[in-house]
């Protein structure tokens, strides 16, 4: 057993979950074009690899918990973050692709902020396939997720 502490054992998942260039593409379509939150989906990636099940219960809190993190934390900063990736009118380019990055990066610590919160929500006795982890996921956060980014996340 690692025993680092959740967070932590979390974050190094998920950089190395993401870090695959297959499974990072099928996140960011996950969540441009389904709505999917991917903290969410590495968190259930990452229960599974824990072997930890996730119950209907847990992923309710876990969903309304990053849900509400989301948009009042995350879903901000993206929209500046997006909003000037070509510019912003007189401003110099360089100047603008400095404060985007600081923008990124804040995003990035908030997020990890919301995967820090979501790795002490682990308890249960449910499935550990990440598959089903995902499915209950999509199921309780209301989304359609295409099954084909579902599968390569999953074998990440």
């Amino acid at each position: 057993m690692d025993d680092r502490k959740a967070p932590a054992r979390f974050w190094d998942f998920a950089l190395a979950v993401y870090g695959r260039e297959d499974a990072r593409a099928a996140f960011l379509r996950l969540q441009d074009d389904g709505g999917a939150d991917v903290p969410m989906l590495l968190w259930c990636l990452w229960c599974a690899a824990e072997g930890q099940g996730v119950s209907r219960a847990e992923m309710t809190a876990a969903v309304a918990f990053s849900r509400a993190w989301r948009r009042a934390m995350v879903d901000p900063l993206r929209a500046v973050r997006r909003g000037v990736k070509l510019g912003i009118g007189d401003v110099p380019d360089a100047l603008t692709a400095e404060g985007r990055a600081l923008v990124a990066q804040t995003e990035q610590e908030l997020e990890r902020m919301q995967m820090n919160a979501l790795a002490g929500m682990v308890a249960g006795e449910s499935s550990t396939d990440p598959g089903d982890t995902l499915l209950l996921y999509a199921d309780v956060a209301g989304l359609r997720l295409d099954p084909d980014d579902l599968a390569t996340i999953a074998a990440a």
